[in-house]
């Protein structure tokens, strides 16, 4: 750390990163606070809204957790190695740059009652959902090709590919193979994904609004219904329950490592048996439905937009805040890389592997005592808490694979530290700083909460307007709303996409 104060820069990045992970310290004290309170637990306890809120967070968050890892696991296993695999990967984007919020639109506008599939077969009606089945499956679908994309980043494919080869011309199965070999490889980063899928689904909030049980809803939007109201004993049940949000995060991480521990004792078996598998229909048929679903997602929105007005307020403000947010975060992010240290940092992922609502609550109260709640530069700071560490997460394998030699070539023919960074490293990094651009806009893109409660309800953005209509409205203004909000990311990843071929096209060495 100290190395990293010794430049200027060092010193500009080390203040703009604590004024983004400010919120982390009275997050702390809000949740330690009311803790001790055993009046604010038995009015907790007490409330008959609870036992129902809590049954339907658990199963949509075991559904999504592990539907997500199924879904992934199945077609690594039917597609991994080989060319199939690449062309799945090379679909993917199709379905991650579609916010959570339109595709859960989609969704709500094909399967609830009164939806498409009601109107073709009316006889289908869709049953009470009190457990919050839906939303379990829905974020299993979307969140299962984020935890495909983090494999494929951390899969070793030519080491591993061989061992695979060789298992396969033995006679054992693909199964064999992704239990003997990719899974004790990819453990530790797969783990890291998996919590961080756990803490989104306890928390989400507004796709639990769109998809989720109303009357009870889900943990966290009653904690979030608690938070927004005037009484100071139902804040206190509010932030009691963010506290619970985090024991069940804790209790879902124990559960993981308690499951895996002693099923690891147990790869490889050693009687040599073969198990025989057939095709791998299944993995290969998710394959390709997986991102499909992206492209029938935007079909649906665009089906049902086509008599929506374009409505310039909530576009403008989305657009805005995505774009500023997404260039802060990408200039912190490559000034930390470079002049910031090179360990003790875990803690700047702490924004992904927890739940949203509490962060938001200390988000909220810091702006409330420094008296800046309801500006525009409260919500654009509410965002950068996480597009940032998305921003920096997407950067720093890369950042990682630079090629040493060449900094030292650069260094010995007298180039500084400074020239190096700009000269050297970020015109090698050009398609990982566009892609970390692309992601950094489609989070910020997608923040209900931070732009709901640090903008005190002033600004409205794709999402808030979505997740408003979702409970009543016009169709067509819901799904103009949300086609709206999944043009933007995806004209994001393909400006960024085209860049990069523009760049590979005139760098020959970066293709």
């Amino acid at each position: 750390m100290a190395a990293s104060l010794r430049h200027p820069l060092g010193w500009l990045v080390w203040l703009v990163i604590a004024a983004i992970y400010a919120p982390l310290f009275p997050a702390t004290v809000m949740l330690l606070e009311p803790a001790i309170s055993v009046a604010g637990w038995q009015s907790l306890f007490s409330d008959p809204q609870l036992p129902q809120a809590l049954i339907a967070t658990l199963v949509s968050t075991a559904i999504a957790t592990v539907g997500s890892l199924l879904i992934a696991l199945c077609i690594v296993a039917a597609l991994w190695p080989g060319k199939r695999w690449q062309q799945m990967n090379s679909r993917l984007p199709w379905l991650l740059a579609v916010p959570h919020v339109a595709f859960a639109t989609s969704v709500l506008l094909v399967f609830a009652e009164g939806g498409a599939f009601y109107q073709f077969c009316s006889a289908c009606s869709p049953l009470l959902d009190p457990y919050g089945i839906g939303l379990g499956l829905t974020l299993a679908v979307k969140e299962s090709a984020f935890v495909l994309w983090a494999i494929y980043a951390v899969l070793p494919e030519k080491t591993l590919a061989q061992k695979m080869v060789v298992l396969q011309t033995l006679g054992y199965s693909r199964i064999q193979g992704l239990f003997w070999l990719v899974l004790p490889t990819i453990a530790p980063a797969l783990g890291a994904v998996m919590l961080a899928v756990v803490a989104w689904s306890l928390s989400v909030v507004d796709i639990a609004i769109i998809l989720g049980p109303g009357n009870p809803p889900t943990l966290a939007v009653l904690a979030w219904q608690w938070l927004s109201q005037g009484d100071a004993e139902q804040q206190i049940k509010g932030t009691l329950l963010c506290l619970v949000l985090l024991l069940l995060l804790a209790a879902f991480a124990a559960v993981g490592v308690a499951l895996w521990k002693p099923w690891r004792r147990t790869i490889p078996s050693v009687s040599g048996q073969r198990h025989e598998a057939g095709p791998p229909i299944a993995g290969t048929a998710l394959g390709w439905l997986l991102p499909l679903s992206g492209l029938v997602c935007a079909a649906v929105l665009l089906v049902l937009a086509k008599q929506s007005d374009f409505d310039v307020v909530p576009f403008s403000a989305s657009l805005s805040f995505a774009l500023v947010s997404a260039l802060i975060a990408l200039g912190t992010a490559l000034l930390w890389l470079e002049w910031g240290p090179s360990r003790g940092t875990l803690w700047l992922w702490l924004p992904l592997a927890l739940p949203a609502l509490p962060l938001v609550a200390g988000q909220y109260r810091l702006a409330l005592n420094l008296g800046f709640d309801g500006e525009s530069i409260a919500v654009l700071w509410g965002h950068l808490l996480w597009v940032f560490p998305w921003t920096l997460l997407v950067l720093q394998p890369a950042w990682r694979r630079l090629d040493p030699r060449l900094i030292l070539i650069a260094k010995t023919l007298g180039l500084s530290r400074s020239q190096v960074f700009f000269k050297i490293k970020c015109p090698l990094l050009v398609r990982p700083i566009l892609i970390a651009f692309a992601t950094g806009f489609s989070v910020s893109m997608a923040q209900y909460l931070p732009t709901l409660w640090l903008g005190a309800g002033r600004f409205a953005t794709l999402t808030t307007e979505a997740v408003a209509l979702s409970s009543g409205g016009s169709t067509a203004i819901l799904a103009g709303r949300a086609l709206w909000l999944l043009a933007l990311t995806a004209a994001a990843f393909a400006l960024a996409a085209g860049l990069s071929r523009l760049a590979g096209h005139y760098r020959q060495g970066l293709r």
